[in-house]
């Protein structure tokens, strides 16, 4: 205030007048593009400075959501909408965790139904969106490979200096250090979008129909929904490789972007029907989630989205509240299939190695993790997640043999459940806080769930050694054997039949 107005007493006469020369601005449409768009980079810039400072009072005193929205629609000034939907994001996050009933520009985003200024938000994120993608692929080039291309890594691997060359191993940290490029901060708005406004995700969802019916024009773009999944993809692939807080911090921004789109159903909706559009998902890390044609539903996107933030981002310091996030996108997306009996076509054995592979790293390394704390909800919320597979197998899986790949999984890591009783009493905190008192009634179910998987996993365990089988496929003929002459051992439902909160 002593820098702006030259003192206290001034403050308030100040920072009105500066917001009402914004506003102003910004509203006449008979300013020149370039003054506006002048203006309205300096409110970007200002806002970004003060952060959350009392100085920032005065932007929720005046309202600029009118000024936002009409430099979006103005065919002259539509060029900067990604900066002006970053300013809108930016107000509407001002003392958001502990005044958000006090501030307008929530309430505007929730509340308005313009589908036309909706839309240029879409159109705005989706170009910003593109481009990180493209940031990416520019480091590392991860195109799938063509047949000659493939045939050429054939003969450069029978080379005598590379015959005995070890298995592909990830990139170098170094490339990615400065990833992602600044038009990333677009997750900021896309997420406000998502999370408040109705309206914004009924135009989020149609664009993938609206894309369906441009397949026969020349310049058809890549829905936004897609893009985000491409994009969330990346980042979820490289967030902790370089110990960035900004990657991580964007990574969860985009996690929680995509467990909107799970608790929304006309977002599930869309992304369950099939597609044509190849989703570009991230392959520069070791090893590559499998190469699948389409068409198939982009919802098969969104659980490799999962499968790459749990295979890549194992580290000492484990970011708790994104594996928690990204456990429950995969509960609330299995939720949805197995009530709308949408048995869906994937290579289920990657999220259930996946799911694995993050329990068994909890249960080894815990001593050794920077910090312990969510660690007992996650390994609850992970469980429930194995178990909800078990239980509505049929209203998931899309044949026996994925439910026999199911239950052999779960037999092959048998020990790696037992470890997690364990693990549980270890992390079992008897002076109980308020974290505690939120996971009593996760307790119970995860606990249960705990039984029911290890029940599953010692009944075939002994039927594998009864059959004296010595081999992995040996082993999974055997449990298909046994679920088609007995049918599922399974103990108890956990899951009731509303929607989990």
């Amino acid at each position: 205030m002593e820098v702006f107005a030259g003192g206290v007493s001034e403050s308030d006469a100040f920072f009105k007048g500066l917001t009402t020369a914004i506003d102003e601005i910004l509203r006449d449409t008979s300013a020149s593009a370039g003054l506006r768009h002048e203006v309205l980079q300096l409110a970007v810039i200002f806002v970004c400075g003060i952060s959350q400072l009392s100085p920032g009072a005065y932007f929720l005193q005046h309202d600029l959501f009118p000024c936002i929205v009409t430099t979006v629609t103005s065919p002259d000034t539509e060029q900067f909408t990604f900066e002006a939907v970053l300013l809108l994001a930016l107000l509407a996050n001002f003392h958001k965790s502990d005044a958000a009933k006090l501030n307008p520009y929530l309430r505007r985003i929730r509340e308005t139904e313009d589908d036309d200024f909706m839309r240029m938000v879409c159109w705005a994120a989706n170009f910003a969106a593109s481009a990180v993608v493209k940031a990416y692929q520019s480091i590392l080039d991860d195109s799938p490979q063509t047949l000659t291309a493939s045939f050429g890594s054939l003969l450069s691997s029978l080379r005598p200096d590379r015959a005995f060359a070890s298995t592909p191993v990830d990139p170098p940290r170094e490339l990615f250090k400065n990833s992602p490029i600044e038009a990333c901060v677009i997750l900021l708005p896309l997420f406000e979008f998502l999370h408040g406004s109705p309206t914004f995700r009924r135009v989020f969802a149609g664009t993938l129909a609206a894309a369906e019916e441009e397949k026969k024009t020349a310049t058809r773009i890549t829905p936004l929904p897609l893009t985000l999944l491409s994009l969330s993809s990346y980042l979820l692939s490289h967030a902790s490789s370089s110990s960035s807080p900004r990657a991580i911090a964007y990574a969860g921004l985009a996690l929680n972007s995509l467990l909107v789109m799970t608790e929304n159903g006309d977002t599930m909706a869309a992304l369950r029907e099939n597609s044509t559009d190849d989703v570009r998902l991230c392959r520069q890390r070791q090893p590559p989630l499998p190469q699948v044609q389409p068409p198939r539903p982009p919802i098969c996107a969104l659980l490799d989205c999962c499968i790459l933030w749990l295979r890549h981002n194992l580290h000492k310091k484990l970011e708790v509240a994104c594996y928690l996030t990204c456990v429950r996108i995969s509960y609330k997306t299995l939720w949805y299939l197995q009530k709308e009996h949408v048995r869906l076509d994937y290579h289920w054995q990657e999220l259930w190695r996946a799911l694995v592979l993050l329990l068994d790293f909890l249960a080894n390394k815990l001593d050794s993790l920077v910090t312990t704390g969510g660690v007992e909800q996650l390994v609850q919320e992970t469980l429930l997640v194995v178990d909800l597979a078990l239980c509505r197998n049929e209203q998931l899986l899309p044949s026996p043999k994925a439910m026999h790949e199911l239950v052999y999984e779960i037999v092959r890591s048998a020990d790696v459940f037992r470890k997690q009783q364990g693990l549980l009493n270890e992390l079992a905190n008897p002076h109980s806080n308020a974290s505690q008192k939120r996971l009593s009634g996760l307790r119970p179910r995860g606990a249960q769930a705990l039984v029911n998987i290890a029940a599953v996993a010692e009944h075939y365990e002994m039927k594998l050694r009864d059959a004296g089988v010595r081999s992995a496929n040996q082993g999974l003929r055997a449990v298909a054997k046994e679920i088609d002459k007995d049918g599922l051992s399974y103990d108890n439902d956990l899951h009731g039949t509303d929607d989990p909160p």
